[in-house]
């Protein structure tokens, strides 16, 4: 059940209600917010009861109108698909998002929230902010990027959420390689992630801020060196790894300060809840 709402926060619609997605209308449900779920088939039992309104939007198909009347926040959180697509996602990625442009012209006061990823800084090394530049390596950062130019050029008004690796309920990151048979290799590098409930309140976090239009990056404050790290993570739940290659030492470590700065307080910023309670690393 949702509880009683405080002080309404708006409407805002969620692009993409998925296991980020639903977790944020959730939240937002919570806080007083006025929520519009799509997915692209029916949206999920747990969402209608929880009071989102639910709509059904499969870009590049089209928008609905009352999905978007009266928004004052669309939050995307639609995935790049690189793994499934690879040299074509771009393509394919900018091709849902110019589905979605011939809608918005008629509501151009929308605040567009696009759910990023740390990715696009591609094989950067050391201490990473947001003024670094973006050189991505692979199929789906490359197409993030250019859904992140394609929005700036779109939008009156743009807050771009960088997430690290999203970890949480359902991607525990001890099943990364935890009983896989694969090495992990660069065990030196340090982990970017995040968990889904910091991820949750920095967005909700964004979309109260009045007049914050600008990139942030969303990342916990531990860096363990990977190695170290996912093998505690898959002992914690019972799986063991091969082993681990060593190399990326000098790796990107993502830094949030300017989200810290307007007052994000993560509760898992030491990615502890996912090792064993007898292990502890730096």
């Amino acid at each position: 059940m949702v509880c009683a709402a405080r002080d309404e926060g708006g409407n805002v619609g969620i692009l993409g209600a998925g296991w980020l997605g639903s977790a944020l209308a959730i939240h937002l449900l919570d806080q007083g917010w006025g929520v519009r779920a799509s997915s692209r088939g029916r949206p999920s039992v747990e969402l209608r009861a929880a009071g989102a309104v639910p709509f059904e939007v499969d870009l590049p198909g089209k928008v609905p109108i009352s999905f978007l009347e009266g928004l004052d926040h669309l939050v995307i959180t639609l995935p790049p698909g690189g793994r499934r697509h690879k040299g074509a996602a771009t393509a394919r990625y900018l091709d849902q998002l110019a589905g979605l442009a011939g809608a918005l012209v008629d509501h151009p006061g929308i605040h567009l929230l696009y759910c990023s990823s740390t990715s696009v800084y591609g094989r950067a090394e050391g201490a990473i902010d947001e003024t670094a530049p973006v050189r991505p390596a692979t199929d789906s950062a490359r197409a993030v990027v250019a859904a992140e130019e394609f929005l700036s050029a779109l939008a009156n008004r743009l807050t771009v959420v960088r997430l690290a690796g999203l970890v949480g309920p359902g991607r525990h990151p001890g099943k990364f390689y935890g009983g896989r048979g694969a090495s992990i290799v660069d065990s030196e590098a340090p982990v970017n992630l995040v968990h889904q409930a910091d991820a949750v309140t920095a967005i909700s976090l964004l979309l109260q801020k009045e007049n914050t239009f600008s990139t942030y990056n969303v990342c916990a404050a531990a860096h363990p060196r990977k190695g170290e790290f996912y093998a505690a993570a898959a002992e914690a739940i019972g799986l063991a790894v091969t082993d681990s290659l060593p190399g990326g030492i000098n790796s990107k470590n993502i830094a949030s300060n300017r989200l810290r700065s307007d007052g994000w307080r993560p509760i898992y910023d030491d990615l502890r809840v996912f090792l064993p309670p007898w292990r502890y690393l730096r």
